[in-house]
């Protein structure tokens, strides 16, 4: 990390301020400047003293223009065995620091950056990244809809073949003033093994809550037996609540999956976590349903 890349690129700032972070007492003038550098800055510092506590190590953040940790003791008096296992524990000890901090930097680092950024992005651009990223966790190739009152709308391409193969947690996007909507395809239509298959399963839906194998029709397969419980659903939606920290409805007038969230004062790069977030939570709990029909 370079701290004036940081300022420049995140906040739009020209600051010099390497000198000023040298000191923990200034970061509080430049919180609301740059709340992801002085953030990540004692998120840092906190591990650090973590591991100093835990392996009676010494280990500091320098909070230089590049900022990194060190650790240092003195030898004097030492034999060359206590040498090495003093090296060895510093060496386990930064290692481990090292390690904690990344995992910050990728979960609660990268929230806060998204979420305070002063970086610009385009209408097209945004709608790109949205697309970008339904795709990345679905496989599925989306198409963007014209609907009066919404902001962005997408759904699932229905001449696309392929979709069928595809995870169809998110079936369809749609963005408000207010907040965003995800919703999944059809749940009964989750082992459908042709775009025919897909069609009659989808017709048939909600009219059987327990669908039976279907007899054989022109170019059509046979059904494979019976369909998830809702009970099952119902466990599969709830570990994943657990694990993202979101909410996910079942309809009750039809079986697909909704998460929401309001989008309220987030920038587009924070709008972009969350789409993330709870795409990658629907995409895991149709995973998570697939896997048990397939089982069953």
């Amino acid at each position: 990390m370079n701290v004036e890349d940081v300022i420049s690129e995140e906040y739009g700032l020209d600051l010099w301020i390497k000198d000023d972070l040298l000191e923990k007492e200034s970061w509080e003038k430049y919180r609301k400047k740059a709340p992801g550098l002085i953030a990540e800055l004692e998120a840092a510092e906190k591990v650090a003293d973590e591991m100093n506590q835990k392996y009676g190590t010494n280990i500091k953040l320098w909070a230089r223009q590049k900022p990194f940790f060190e650790t240092r003791f003195s030898v004097k008096g030492m034999s060359e065995d206590e040498k090495l296992r003093e090296i060895e524990k510093h060496a386990k000890a930064m290692y481990e620091t090292w390690q904690l901090f990344r995992e910050w930097t990728r979960n609660v680092g990268r929230e806060i950056y998204t979420k305070t950024t002063n970086m610009r992005l385009g209408w097209n651009e945004y709608i790109s990244k949205v697309l970008s990223l339904l795709r990345d966790f679905t496989g599925a190739k989306f198409v963007v809809k014209k609907k009066a009152g919404v902001v962005l709308s997408a759904e699932l391409d229905s001449r696309d073949v392929k979709n069928i193969s595809a995870n169809r947690g998110v079936g369809f996007f749609k963005e408000t003033r207010d907040g965003i909507v995800m919703i999944s395809d059809n749940l009964d239509t989750n082992d459908a093994r042709s775009i025919e298959e897909y069609r009659l399963l989808k017709s048939r839906s909600g009219k059987n809550k327990n669908r039976i194998a279907a007899q054989k029709v022109e170019d059509v397969k046979p059904f494979r037996g019976t369909i998830i419980t809702p009970e099952l659903v119902e466990q599969v939606v709830r570990q994943v609540e657990v694990k993202f920290a979101i909410k996910i409805t079942i309809r009750k007038d039809r079986p697909v999956l909704v998460t929401s969230f309001n989008t309220g004062d987030l920038r587009p790069y924070g709008k972009l976590y969350e789409i993330e977030r709870h795409a990658k939570a629907l995409a895991e709990t149709w995973n998570g349903i697939k896997d048990i029909m397939r089982n069953q």
